[in-house]
């Protein structure tokens, strides 16, 4: 008898079959069966036989039946004590088995174990059926939280390892659900075990950075059937009892039948996270049961859904009592009509508060369901007693929760807040909220998650060595290709520059792409996002740019651009090293070719600036620079500009108001002082001049940015809301052209 056994579904992946089927015979821990069950699609024993391991069982199976009715088929015929399973075009590494067989081996109250995996998006060349990595990060990754497990699965298929016995005690997959399976059995298996999170990278799933193949991608895209898919999760209950979760019925009366009725119903479905029945009593006069159903649709065949209709007429209370003496659970939750669908986690919050207070029923801190006696979560018995018709007397409170989320998931709103006031600006603010959601351990998001956002605060901050910290600290724990990227980001940031270049390359080679997968004739492709390998060859072809390597710059450039279309990052490169050489004209050329994919990158309208200086268009110059300093006021280099450009136009009124403005929000802001001391001594107001440089360490010796120094060193990452067009006087344009021009420009910018 094996101790694990491997289940790979497959259905029409023989370019990858191979590949994955590789990776298992790599396994360290080498006590394994592998099952490998084909959905109806091409056989694929040639590659069975040509694998030559008799480890590796074949069951072809002529009729498509799903995912799901694949892995049922599988768990029966499974002979290992443990679980795993890798799908048909993902990988593991050789540690894989070794780490979570050990974690079930010590961990015998532990009926589940899971890992991190590299989430790989990549681009397949449809002759060779090559898969060529664009980009390796982390998507799903954090502590085990049976809350959030809840809401959100956070233990990937690919990643987890179970007891045999537990896919026994669930009752296997639902062969109705065909996406989000895996969320399927990982919910099921939070009723009756704890899971243990392993924090090691032991694999990768692959992901096509544009179109997807996948059923699951694919199914997404109906937005209602997806809906509806997930509903058929979530009623998906396994059998009683329930060891590690509360049974809780949802009683919900219905008097008449009307769209809004059914419109909040349905919202009531989508919205509960927490595991429920649900007791629909139809208490509409002339409405039969069977009818109900009718009404209710697809929602009236979901699992957890209950419908029943009395013999005769009730009033609200009776309606109630109807519902709940038919309630096979400790706790119901009675809503009415009333109730506010947009809280996921409302059952959650409210459960863990009773707990804690030892108290029989609550509400929630919601004006218009703080008008009635119901919107409450009572106990069943305690609702039964205080109602009955013979107890007249009795009385009860009930206690109202608290606003905000529960404690276990405080990570999470601290994540989503912080990445909300880092898209408005706040940077002091959102790192003080990711600090405190790193410092949950125990059901928390993981750092190799929370680093991206920390990392981009950091940037704005210029606290560059604290986000170094932390990617150094994950590169050393195995999480290198994203986090080499990102450090070279860093360094390049703190001007060491030929470490940043080393940086980057490490990068390329953890995402396993090189110059020669480049030549592809698939290349360049279209996507929106700019992913691992043209962030590192546009940060490489910048870091030789300010090292004065100019022809090695502009061959990163011209690959980059070859890797992705329709990117500005590539001429706006350029546009750069023009302005080095001083060939303004080509330098024109490439800012507008980047203005036509660019958008409302600021970084262009920056270096147009430094174009209409250095044409000695001063007056446009001023004009650019004023308006990217009203769009983000954080840049130290268009700070610099305006006073370089205004003191030589003489703007000195106007540059003591900017200042001063500027100082009132960002007082510590050292190069704004420096320029308005310089403004006061050339005004004459010594006494301001004396009173502000009291205490500024060396104001006199602060660098002037400009065209030809500093300018990739603050590179940001936030867009304006607007796009100036027009640059003002002096010809210089940024903007649209025609495609027949910028095609000509391309080729002039390229052609240096």
């Amino acid at each position: 008898m094996p101790k694990v056994t491997v289940l790979t579904p497959t259905y029409n992946r023989a370019d990858y079959l191979k590949e994955t089927i590789t990776s298992v015979l790599n396994q360290s821990e080498q006590d394994w069966e592998m099952l490998v069950i084909n959905d109806g699609g091409e056989d694929v024993r040639p590659i069975i036989d040509g694998i030559g391991d008799p480890r590796v069982r074949y069951f072809h199976r002529r009729k498509n039946r799903g995912k799901a009715s694949c892995l049922n088929f599988a768990l029966e015929k499974a002979n290992g004590d443990y679980i795993a399973y890798l799908d048909d075009d993902d990988i593991w590494y050789p540690n894989h088995l070794a780490v979570l067989s050990r974690e079930l081996d010590e961990n015998p109250g532990v009926g589940v174990v899971y890992s991190d995996l590299y989430a790989v998006q990549f681009i397949k060349d449809e002759v060779t059926g090559k898969r060529i990595p664009l980009h390796k990060f982390i998507q799903v990754s954090r502590d085990y939280n049976r809350d959030f497990m809840f809401y959100f699965n956070h233990a990937l298929h690919v990643s987890i390892m179970h007891r045999k016995e537990e896919a026994a005690k669930v009752g296997g997959y639902d062969e109705g659900i065909r996406v989000l399976i895996d969320w399927n059995i990982t919910r099921k298996f939070s009723f009756f075990t704890d899971f243990k999170y392993v924090p090691v990278l032991t694999g990768e799933y692959y992901m096509p950075i544009s179109q997807s193949d996948r059923i699951s991608v694919m199914q997404r895209k109906d937005d209602e059937k997806f809906r509806h898919n997930k509903r058929r999760v979530k009623a998906d209950l396994p059998p009683e009892p329930w060891p590690k979760v509360d049974r809780i019925a949802v009683v919900f009366p219905v008097f008449e039948w009307t769209d809004p009725i059914l419109h909040t119903l349905t919202q009531l479905i989508d919205t509960l996270s927490y595991p429920v029945r649900y007791i629909i009593v139809n208490a509409a006069a002339g409405v039969t049961d069977r009818a109900c159903r009718s009404l209710l649709g697809e929602i009236g065949r979901l699992k957890n859904i209950t419908t029943c209709t009395p013999k005769g007429p009730l009033d609200e209370l009776g309606a109630y009592r109807y519902g709940v003496n038919k309630a096979k659970a400790e706790t119901v939750y009675l809503p009415t009509k009333n109730v506010d669908t947009n809280l996921p986690v409302r059952l959650i919050a409210a459960r863990r508060f009773m707990r804690k207070n030892g108290c029989k029923v609550v509400k929630w801190p919601i004006e218009k369901e703080q008008q009635g006696p119901f919107d409450i979560l009572v106990e069943k018995d305690h609702f039964l007693k205080i109602t009955h018709p013979q107890n007249r007397e009795a009385v009860t409170d009930a206690m109202v929760i608290p606003t905000g989320l529960p404690e276990s998931l405080e990570c999470d709103i601290m994540a989503y807040m912080a990445e909300d006031l880092y898209k408005k600006g706040e940077f002091q603010e959102a790192y003080d909220l990711v600090k405190s959601a790193q410092k949950i351990g125990r059901g928390g998001a993981g750092g190799q998650v929370l680093i991206d956002l920390f990392s981009r605060i950091c940037f704005d901050l210029k606290r560059y060595d604290e986000a170094e910290e932390k990617c150094r600290a994950l590169i050393q724990r195995g999480y290198g290709a994203d986090n080499w990227i990102r450090m070279g980001w860093i360094l390049q940031r703190k001007g060491r520059l030929e470490e940043a270049i080393e940086s980057f390359q490490k990068g390329m080679e953890g995402i396993e792409i090189n110059e020669e997968d480049l030549k592809n004739p698939i290349f360049p492709i279209l996507v929106d996002i700019d992913f691992g390998a043209f962030s590192a060859l546009i940060g490489i072809g910048e870091c030789l740019l300010d090292l004065g390597k100019l022809p090695e710059a502009a061959k990163k450039f011209r690959l980059a651009s070859k890797l992705k279309a329709n990117s500005h990052r590539p001429f706006l490169g350029f546009g750069q090293m023009f302005l080095k050489i001083n060939d303004l004209e080509q330098a024109e050329q490439a800012l507008n070719a980047a203005a036509e994919r660019g958008g409302e990158d600021p970084e262009i309208l920056l270096q147009t600036g430094y174009l209409l200086e250095k044409k000695k268009n001063f007056e446009a110059a001023y004009r650019m620079f004023s308006q990217l300093y009203k769009m983000d006021r954080t840049d130290s280099r268009v700070v610099g500009s305006i006073h370089r450009i205004g003191t030589v136009l003489g703007k000195w009124d106007e540059m003591q108001r900017i200042f001063e403005a500027h100082l009132l929000d960002r007082a510590d802001d050292i190069q704004a002082k420096t320029c308005l001391v310089r403004v006061y001594r050339e005004t004459g107001n010594y006494d301001k001049a004396r009173a502000l440089t009291d205490g500024m360490p060396g104001q006199d010796h602060a660098e002037k940015p400009g065209p030809d120094r500093g300018i990739h060193s603050e590179r940001r990452f936030r867009s304006p809301s607007t796009f100036i067009r027009e640059a003002g006087a002096g010809g210089t344009q940024v903007g649209r052209s025609t495609p027949a021009e910028a095609s000509e420009r391309d080729k002039g910018a390229l052609s240096r």
